[in-house]
């Protein structure tokens, strides 16, 4: 399965949009004589190399069914980058803008990014940080190995409770097209447990060599091979592609991302739209599910805004989504009658959908796999039209 920008999984837009840091407190390492310590001083003062180059190997594991693939890398710190990928495709990005060619149908789709958002190597880097200053994850072991002919610290972590595998992927894989090979598994994975994050950091530059986060049935790994730190990289390295026919315009094609807030309240977010947002009853919010996160996402190529808020727990996640236009890649699910109004719903491995609109406002609640379809409907029920 390689779907285009175009149909992105929710996962993945906030993949290339957003990177989770969170800075805060001090860690204290059993049985390390003070390593986590100075690796701690270290990572906060650590600069990123200035550029890279590496054959990146994606490994998955889920329920027993491997996935693995290669792409070769480039990574400027400035957010420059380029990625011959395992199927042949080239992307190459300035950190404002991502060209994707499709070299089997000689096409270039165009993707506006978020200039703010950090570059990859930053966000490696950053992290680490986060991972060794952060009070939510335990350092509960620290060796020095050997990794890729480098000399390596070897971390492990405890992570916090209720840690998915949704929360940890964006910074494992990075970039969008890091996300495929999971997408590719037709087995729920987002909302599985993590249960252990390990890293090996090369012992000079603190590069994140390996990077691997198991849990409930998952494994997901990255590793840098053949790593170059400070290659030299060529300027025209970088120039943008383009399809080979392309006298006209008919080859590229430009996707707009969403931009993406988040609100700390359902007020807040309801004074940042023309529309009210809809919110369910607590009592029909299963037990053990907790108010986690209001995002509002602007579509501009679908002249739509939609607010979601999201309810995690150790049994699963909700969210619920109010929306001023239809989505255009809006689910196909069987009919069915919520009162007076009509609506789709439909299951899959990841979980059940309901959709439903009432005049010119757009409804829908997700709940993950593991919870009762019947949810849903109470759910649809507590919020009417």
């Amino acid at each position: 399965m390689s779907p285009s920008p175009a149909g992105l999984h929710p996962l993945q837009i906030l993949c290339a949009l957003a990177l989770v840091v969170v800075l805060a407190g001090c860690v204290a390492v059993p049985g390390t004589d003070g390593t986590g310590t100075e690796l701690e001083e270290r990572i906060t003062d650590a600069q990123p190399p200035t550029e890279i180059a590496a054959t990146l190997e994606v490994r998955s594991q889920v329920d027993g069914e491997m996935t693995r693939y290669e792409d070769e890398v480039w990574f400027r710190g400035d957010g420059t980058s380029r990625i011959e990928t395992h199927d042949g495709d080239l992307v190459v990005t300035d950190g404002e803008t991502r060209w994707h060619h499709d070299r089997e149908d000689d096409s270039v789709r165009t993707i506006e990014l978020d200039p703010e958002a950090p570059s990859t190597l930053d966000g490696l880097y950053a992290q680490q940080e986060r991972y060794l200053t952060a009070e939510e994850y335990v350092l509960t072991d620290v060796d020095e190995t050997s990794i890729e002919d480098r000399d390596a610290y070897h971390l492990t972590y405890d992570p916090p409770e209720g840690e998915t595998v949704d929360r940890s992927i964006d910074v494992l894989v990075g970039d969008t097209e890091y996300v495929l090979a999971l997408e590719t598994s037709e087995r729920d994975v987002d909302d599985r447990r993590v249960d252990e994050v390990q890293v090996w950091l090369d012992r000079e530059t603190l590069f994140p060599v390996r990077h691997r986060v198991s849990g409930d049935g998952v494994e997901l790994e990255t590793t840098y091979r053949d790593l170059v730190i400070e290659p030299g990289l060529e300027d025209d390295l970088f120039e943008p592609p383009s399809a080979s026919d392309a006298e006209s315009d008919d080859g590229e094609v430009e996707i707009e991302l969403p931009s993406i807030d988040h609100f700390e309240s359902v007020d807040r977010a309801n004074a940042s739209v023309p529309f009210a947002v809809a919110e369910p009853d607590p009592e029909s919010i299963p037990d053990g599910l907790e108010a986690d996160g209001i995002s509002r996402y602007e579509f501009p190529d679908e002249n739509r805004t939609q607010v979601s808020l999201f309810y995690r727990g150790e049994a699963g996640t909700v969210s619920v989504t109010t929306s001023d236009g239809p989505r255009s890649f809006a689910t196909e699910g069987d009919p069915i009658d919520l009162g007076d109004e009509s609506g789709s719903i439909e299951s899959t491995d990841e979980g059940t959908e309901l959709q439903w609109s009432c005049e010119d406002r757009y409804y829908s609640v997700f709940v993950s796999d593991g919870l009762e379809e019947n949810v849903a409907l109470e759910i649809a029920d507590s919020i009417g039209c």
